[in-house]
């Protein structure tokens, strides 16, 4: 016997009434089990403000379920697989793959997955550290060493805990009671390869595995990705355009003018060599991390959105059956 589903989380709207009427007068030329199952009773769809209405025959989701002609026609296709040699009986077509199960495990929370992997991922750096400070010098070097291929680690260019300053400047104004990071270093200031392997010490404090942009974007990201789960995942992807101009504009001002000055190439001799101070980097990092995540964590929620109420709606019929 074909089986026909009706799902809604509105089981006496007019729609429901509408094609369950169609459905009824499909009886005698399609002959069918029709089942009403309330959507009401598994907590995602009873967190939805928007009604929702499905129809399955058989296998296959009715994709137009107010037009009765897409109804006859899906019922006639339902009808005519139920003589094929490869039909299914229900008891098989009813149960989630294991394919199926994954998917839909991961559209339920593949937004935990990614702000328990960016909370690890800013969390890290910190320890590191902390690590120091505590005399665990060895695990802090491997926090340090696993960042260094991901972020250039440059100490002057990073915030430092326990020490005398937050940040150490590679030039600090005349007359300051400020330090500059050579003065807390003993390296010189053009030396890259030294600053980026200098953590610390009793008297400056050590660095944060992550340089202050890196911070500022990754911990950007994570409170984007916080922000709209508390908020019932309401927000709606950030335009193209916006994010061009709010992320990746203030990054390009800043932060590649700063890498492309300090490469000293001749055909831009013209252009100022330009470093960045820590507040720059705080605001156009966060930006960027917001704006981006804005931009990509809703798009990725309305990408398996559909996808995770048409694997909800299977695991409705598998509840009822079973």
């Amino acid at each position: 016997m074909v089986e026909a589903f009706l799902l809604t989380t509105d089981p006496t709207s007019e729609k429901v009434g509408k094609i369950q009427a169609w459905l009824s007068a499909l009886q005698d030329p399609f002959p069918h089990q029709l089942q009403l199952i309330d959507l009401r009773q598994q907590a995602f769809f009873k967190k939805r403000a928007k009604e929702t209405l499905i129809v399955r025959i058989d296998e296959k989701q009715v994709f137009n379920p107010e037009d009765p002609e897409s109804l006859k026609l899906a019922l006639s296709e339902a009808h005519m697989n139920a003589n094929s040699t490869d039909y299914r009986p229900a008891a098989v077509k009813d149960r989630l793959g294991a394919s199926e199960r994954f998917s839909l495990w991961f559209s339920r929370h593949y937004l935990a997955l990614i702000n328990i992997v960016l909370a690890l991922y800013v969390f890290l750096p910190f320890l590191a550290p902390v690590m120091m400070r505590l005399g665990q010098v060895e695990k802090a070097n491997t926090i340090y060493r696993l960042y260094r291929p991901l972020c250039h680690q440059l100490a002057y260019r990073s915030f430092f805990l326990f020490g005398e300053q937050a940040h150490y400047p590679l030039e600090v104004p005349a007359n300051s009671d400020r330090l500059s990071y050579s003065q807390v270093s003993g390296y010189p200031s053009d030396d890259t390869q030294a600053a980026s392997a200098f953590i610390g010490n009793d008297f400056a404090g050590y660095k944060i595995a992550l340089c202050q942009r890196d911070v500022a974007i990754y911990g950007s990201l994570l409170l984007f990705g916080i922000m709209f789960a508390l908020t019932g995942r309401k927000f709606k992807p950030l335009f193209w355009w916006f994010w061009i101009l709010l992320a990746i504009g203030p990054m390009g001002m800043d932060g590649v003018w700063q890498l492309v000055s300090h490469l000293e190439l001749p055909f831009l001799s013209w252009l100022p060599v330009h470093e960045s101070t820590p507040f720059l980097r705080v605001l156009t990092g966060a930006a960027f991390g917001w704006f981006t995540a804005w931009f990509g964590i809703p798009t990725i929620e309305e990408s398996v959105l559909e996808e995770r109420v048409r694997l909800e709606a299977r695991k409705a019929i598998e509840r009822q059956k079973s």
